[in-house]
């Protein structure tokens, strides 16, 4: 991929700038002239989330950004905003919401549709001026942009571990909410035995309405099921009554049987309505108390606000001793969880690192470039080594050429999986503690096994490449005023 140009308009400014195939320096005889920030605004151009520079305001800033992919195709991207880019190829436009349509909209651009490529090319073939050159194998590229070796080997090798980072995921989730837990297990064992929080009103309360609940629960089942019944024998009445039986006494006169003179059924009745009312009223009580404690509730939290600091914090420490924890059953299960977390993170990076040809020819890579910086060899760097933690032993000029060699490895890898040639921007290569022999063993490295890349480089000093475009700034980025056809 190469980038053809780029033009920028913020206000009534503007600027077009043009970039060769090759090796092209952007350039000022002294710092702050906007270098950066024309590093960064091309980055922004491409769909990146990338922060403003101190000047300029770059979702303010209209962007048009022409690419030459690997595929032949020209592409055209327009952003004139935060959240949404235009793609302009062969006479078709698409637009794509961002941040959410990031990586279908660099599937087109970087020519493969995974994520774990897609996530950490950009930590591969930039070197940020602030962070690029300390990021080694983790970490943050720029803003909120992160890179990871063991995602993109994954990605590059075709390993698929989406099923256990969503389990990791949920467990660091999980373990989240139980440490949090604890503190407050912690906090609440400490206070239990002040005399401030040995007031156990509101637990009290809280006890008594649980309880009158249930008993409202009760009565009210009982109401039900007496109504049932009084129903139940009103409907047998009119039963009884609606047949016309006829009852023969003793003395042979026959009786019709209606609802008034069957015998203890109205006496019944009578007994469960009553009984009914005594229910009710009990009920209206039960119900009259609970409405009582309510009320006192909601008058003591309407009156939290007006309480001084240290009542505020009296009413949290009730609340909080209002609640059971164990100390002891949360601890355990944050030391279950840890342990789950690390065997899920175990078996991923077994899975990423195993029998992994991309590892070895990655390591390799990278043997070859220490070796020719001076900064190591097969035997002091190890497989390992590509997956280290421990930056702290690598510093100043050091941990510059080594970032510099691991980076070069990730290119090539990518370069060979994708099929593509990436660019390489490079972001004030010549740092405070590289002395100009080593930044001439890294740019001989660019000029050889890179010559069919796309170099950008923003400094103030020059570079020997055997042909190098230059991008002069002079006291700022955008200097010429918005021609009437641009602002159209």
């Amino acid at each position: 991929m190469l980038i053809n140009s780029i033009y920028i308009r913020d206000g009534l400014f503007e600027r077009h700038i043009i970039f060769e195939a090759g090796a092209n320096l952007i350039f000022s005889k002294k710092n702050s002239c906007g270098k950066t920030t024309l590093v960064r605004l091309m980055l922004y151009a491409l769909g990146y989330s990338i922060p403003s520079t101190k000047k300029i305001k770059f979702e303010k800033c209209y962007t048009k950004i022409e690419l030459a992919l690997d595929t032949g195709k020209r592409v055209l991207l327009t952003r004139e905003n935060g959240y949404a880019i235009s793609l302009m190829c062969d006479g078709e436009e698409e637009i794509y919401a961002l941040p959410e349509q990031l990586c279908i909209l660099h599937s087109k651009l970087f020519c493969t549709d995974n994520i774990n490529i897609l996530n950490n090319v950009l930590g591969a073939f930039y070197f940020d001026q602030e962070k690029g050159w300390t990021l080694l194998n983790r970490g943050v590229v720029i803003g909120s942009i992160h890179f990871n070796i063991d995602e993109l080997i994954r990605g590059i090798s075709g390993k698929d571990c989406s099923k256990l980072i969503a389990r990791q995921k949920r467990i660091s989730s999980d373990l989240s909410k139980y440490r949090q837990m604890f503190s407050i297990a912690q906090y609440r064992d400490s206070i239990s035995g002040d005399s401030l929080t040995a007031d156990t009103y509101q637990e009290t309360k809280n006890i008594e309405l649980e309880q009158l609940r249930m008993k409202q629960y009760s009565i009210e089942r009982e109401i039900r099921r007496i109504n049932q019944s009084i129903t139940g024998n009103r409907k047998f009445q009119e039963f009884v009554a609606g047949m016309k039986l006829l009852i023969k006494t003793e003395d042979g006169q026959c009786i019709t049987v209606t609802k008034d003179n069957i015998v203890g059924l109205n006496d019944s009745i009578d007994l469960l309505i009553a009984k009914k009312k005594m229910l009710s009223y009990e009920l209206s009580e039960i119900v009259s108390k609970i409405d009582k404690i309510l009320r006192e509730q909601e008058k003591e939290d309407g009156q939290l606000s007006f309480y001084e600091s240290e009542s505020l914090a009296e009413a949290f420490d009730k609340k909080i001793i209002s609640i059971p924890m164990n100390q002891v059953a949360i601890k355990n299960e944050i030391s279950k969880l840890e342990k789950e977390q690390k065997q899920v993170q175990e078996e991923i990076t077994k899975i990423s690192r195993s029998d992994n040809d991309v590892v070895s020819s990655m390591y390799k890579t990278i043997v070859k470039y220490a070796t020719e910086l001076g900064i190591g060899d097969s035997e002091s760097i190890t497989k390992k080594y590509l997956f280290t933690s421990n930056l702290k032993e690598l510093t100043g000029a050091v941990l510059h050429k080594t970032v510099f060699a691991f980076k070069m490895g990730y290119i090539l890898e990518l370069e060979k999986h994708l099929k593509i040639k990436l660019p390489i921007i490079l972001d004030s290569p010549s740092g405070k503690e590289v002395d100009q022999e080593n930044i001439e063993l890294m740019m001989n490295i660019l000029k050889r096994d890179f010559k069919e890349n796309q170099i950008i480089i923003a400094s103030i000093h020059d570079y020997s490449f055997p042909k190098i475009h230059k991008v002069e700034l002079v006291d700022r980025l955008l200097n010429q005023l918005v021609a009437v056809e641009s602002a159209d």
